[in-house]
């Protein structure tokens, strides 16, 4: 019993540290951080990978069958004429190119509108193009046999009213690779915030 009115005073304080918070960027309408083997129902994806320790939605890569292509986020019961941000790290792992003939593209779209986010430039260096001897990479993680490096870049994007149809706004997050056994892609602290 004493542990069931601690939970309730936690969660009573957080609604209102919240509430009486100045901005309302400061408290996330939704936020996902992936800590369990399969992500939520908001996710169609939902298979989780730990890097470095910490569980990420992902392994994706378009290329390769082992691993789905996309993920896509319904989120639901957004207030009328609200706008809305998505904030999130974005993981790169591996040799993505931002430039030439293998170039890489990530985008996030919304189902059947258009496109919010369209990344062609990425941090994914390595010296003398050697993926053992990647650039201000943020740690490596094994993907099959071999240990790749990755980077996290924090990414954000607010979508207009305009195309949140009754309350409801499904956004497809997408790489378009060109490596199918050396890039991949996860996503990790993802937060909506009410505008």
């Amino acid at each position: 019993m004493n542990k069931i009115l601690y939970l309730f005073a936690i969660s009573t304080f957080s609604l209102l540290l919240c509430a009486s918070s100045a901005s309302a960027e400061n408290c996330p309408f939704k936020s996902f951080s992936f800590e369990k083997k399969k992500a939520s129902s908001h996710w169609s994806a939902k298979k989780t990978y730990v890097v470095s320790g910490n569980r990420t939605l992902g392994l994706f890569n378009n290329r390769n069958k082992r691993y789905p292509s996309q993920t896509v986020l319904t989120i639901k019961d957004i207030p009328k004429n609200s706008s809305i941000t998505v904030k999130f790290d974005m993981l790169y792992i591996g040799s993505w190119d931002s430039e030439g003939k293998l170039a890489d593209r990530f985008t996030v779209k919304v189902g059947g509108g258009p496109e919010i986010m369209n990344i062609t430039e990425f941090p994914c260096l390595l010296e003398d193009g050697d993926d053992n001897k990647p650039v201000n990479n943020t740690g490596f993680v094994k993907v099959g046999e071999r240990d790749r490096a990755y980077w996290i870049t924090p990414l954000s994007f607010t979508v207009e009213p305009s195309v949140i149809i009754k309350g409801e706004l499904k956004l497809e997050f997408k790489g378009y690779l060109t490596g199918r056994k050396t890039e991949f892609w996860a996503l990790d602290d993802v937060e909506i915030f009410i505008n």
